[in-house]
């Protein structure tokens, strides 16, 4: 799962684990604010429905490869199932849909920085993914800048319906249950430290 990081005098992120690559998203304001009043703190797991929610509107940007060596270990691997991922080398980050070509070979895909550079020339459609709804689809294919019922649209529209707000509520249910006791004492099986007395 995506794990929240959040450390004074540096911007809210979100780690989450791409294939084999570790992905720190920055977080906005209102998202943070939001976490944390769903009782995540720095350090607690964030389910990948939540962060794919983020990034869909937008609260979650600037994806790019975190810097600390072995992440890897510490997450179990959720986020990149609640996301759409680029159609030529299955990155989840910096998605655009894109359309090229012309006449009957328009092609149309999801695809990632790497392959956006290379399809620069051919491009005639390059939306960021953060910038796409339902809405939007219908009217790109209305208005003749999308083909109609292209497998990336379809993927698309599939990705924007899920219901990822109800995620929220259910991280919030599992942050506000009462901690039932709390041990005080030592364990029974536990060392004393030091000796007592002569």
């Amino acid at each position: 799962m995506p794990l929240f990081h959040s450390t004074t005098g540096k911007p809210p992120q979100i780690l989450a684990k791409d294939r084999d690559r570790v992905i720190t998203y920055t977080l906005s304001t209102a998202a943070a604010k939001r976490l944390r009043e769903t009782g995540v703190r720095h350090g607690r797991s964030v389910p990948g429905r939540v962060l794919a929610s983020l990034i869909r509107t937008g609260d979650a940007h600037s994806p790019r490869t975190a810097d600390a060596t072995g992440q890897q270990v510490i997450f179990e691997d959720d986020s990149a199932t609640h996301l759409p991922r680029c159609e030529l080398t299955g990155a989840t980050t910096d998605l655009h849909l894109v359309v090229y070509g012309e006449g009957q070979g328009v092609v149309v895909k999801l695809v990632a920085t790497e392959p956006r550079f290379l399809l620069q020339k051919v491009t005639t459609l390059s939306v960021p993914l953060a910038a796409l709804t339902v809405a939007a689809l219908a009217t790109l294919e209305n208005i003749g800048k999308l083909p109609v019922g292209s497998p990336a649209a379809k993927t698309l529209r599939a990705w924007l319906r899920q219901d990822l707000e109800a995620s929220w509520s259910k991280l919030a249910a599992q942050r506000s249950e009462p901690q039932q006791s709390l041990e005080l004492g030592p364990a029974p099986d536990e060392l004393p430290l030091a000796s007592q007395g002569p």
